[in-house]
């Protein structure tokens, strides 16, 4: 199993797994109208060269930071966080994304990089001096439905 690392950049190389990521991430769909409504508010994420490197830029939001979760085996990324700076002490994440081997249900959910992947952008973000707190701007406005998983046999013969 391959090590992940986290980086403010992608090379210019991995251009097709960042766009699967952001751009058609069979993920998305779970939050969907939390999308639309973070691309209204702060406008839509573009993958900018820069030298050898990737970054993602926002035009309503100027000031927008990435983080990257890499395979350190392939180089690929495996999740992205664009959060930027709100106020004096509020940091606010504005996009997250991972591939669908990461997320619930994926063969790799067990790794919990979404939750890696937050910690690693609070880490950073407490090293700016009057940060305070940091808002997942998706968490706002979601609903609190809860998503069971299926039972297993185990479990089944358990209740009965």
């Amino acid at each position: 199993m391959s090590k992940i690392e986290f980086k403010s950049h992608v090379p210019v190389a991995q251009k097709p797994a960042l766009e699967a990521l952001l751009f058609f991430n069979s993920c998305q769909e779970r939050v969907s109208a939390c999308i639309a409504d973070a691309i209204e508010k702060f406008g839509t994420p573009e993958i900018v060269a820069d030298r050898d490197r990737l970054r993602i830029h926002m035009k309503e939001l100027p000031e927008v930071q990435s983080l990257f979760a890499i395979d350190t085996v392939t180089g690929r990324p495996v999740g992205v966080a664009l959060y930027a700076r709100q106020d004096v002490e509020h940091v606010t994440v504005v996009h997250v994304g991972i591939t669908a081997e990461f997320a619930s249900g994926g063969w790799r959910a067990n790794e919990q990089l979404l939750l890696k992947l937050l910690r690693e952008v609070r880490r950073s973000t407490r090293r700016v001096k009057g940060i305070r707190s940091m808002d997942l701007y998706y968490a706002s406005g979601r609903t609190s439905t809860p998503r069971w998983r299926a039972q297993t046999k185990t479990m089944t013969k358990a209740l009965m």
